[in-house]
């Protein structure tokens, strides 16, 4: 037998062995889910005892990419961890309530008991925030409106969590709103957002290829907000 053929048949016999593994198994997580505010992230699933533990990696990355290069997100407060039933959650490791930083990352170590026989099917694990300073944004829609015209900006749903009346930035392509050569004397954004710059600086001809992407400054509200956003140009 060759050294390729022991590998080979050592890989084959281990596989075989993990399958014989899982099978005795009683419970099959086809995959593990993570809900934070409006967001959902998916980890892969596996098969576990009835009573198991699972570490769950938190990064605060809240507003980052949406945020000027000069400011930094907001600090994230996990006040809470749950779990759907069936499952029961026993424990939880660091306790709660726990203050994140921007940008810096958490594990979670969760110990959980599933229900008794077996269980194929999904887990879904919820991260519940709480701080007095920060909003929830969702925005479902954004339209882009000129004369008699009114579009949908593609790709345009996004969800934040930030603090009150803290700006964001959003690069706005303009091809399916404006024309070429056109001018804009004025952009509108509807309430309760402020436009606080944009980029480039008013008045915006589109004359040159880079000038169809726009870079918006906006204002979030001081409240929670969720629903479509218009943006007028005249």
């Amino acid at each position: 037998m060759s050294i390729i053929d022991f590998f080979k048949k050592n890989k084959k016999d281990t596989v075989n062995a993990a399958k014989l593994d899982n099978a005795s198994k009683p419970i099959n997580l086809t995959a593990i889910n993570i809900r934070l505010g409006g967001d959902v992230h998916s980890l892969p699933g596996k098969d576990v005892e009835t009573t198991f533990e699972i570490n769950i990696p938190y990064n605060n990355m809240l507003g980052n990419g949406l945020l000027p290069d000069n400011l930094k997100g907001p600090d994230m407060t996990i006040s809470d961890i749950t779990v759907d039933k069936p499952f029961e959650l026993l424990s939880i490791k660091p306790s709660l309530p726990i203050d994140v930083p921007y940008l810096e990352k958490k594990i979670f170590a969760l110990k959980i008991k599933g229900p008794e026989g077996s269980y194929s099917g999904p887990l879904l694990v919820k991260f519940n925030t709480s701080s007095s300073n920060n909003v929830d944004i969702s925005i479902s829609k954004v339209f882009l409106l000129h004369n008699e015209k009114k579009v949908e900006l593609e790709g345009s749903t996004f969800s934040m969590n930030i603090k009150k009346g803290q700006v964001f930035k959003r690069d706005i392509q303009l091809y399916k709103i404006l024309s070429y050569q056109e001018k804009v004397e004025k952009i509108e954004i509807s309430n309760p957002f402020e436009i606080v710059d944009i980029k480039p600086k008013l008045p915006l001809i589109l004359n040159v290829k880079d000038s169809y992407v726009a870079s918006f400054i906006i204002k979030a509200p001081n409240f929670n907000y969720a629903g479509e956003v218009e943006i007028k140009f005249s």
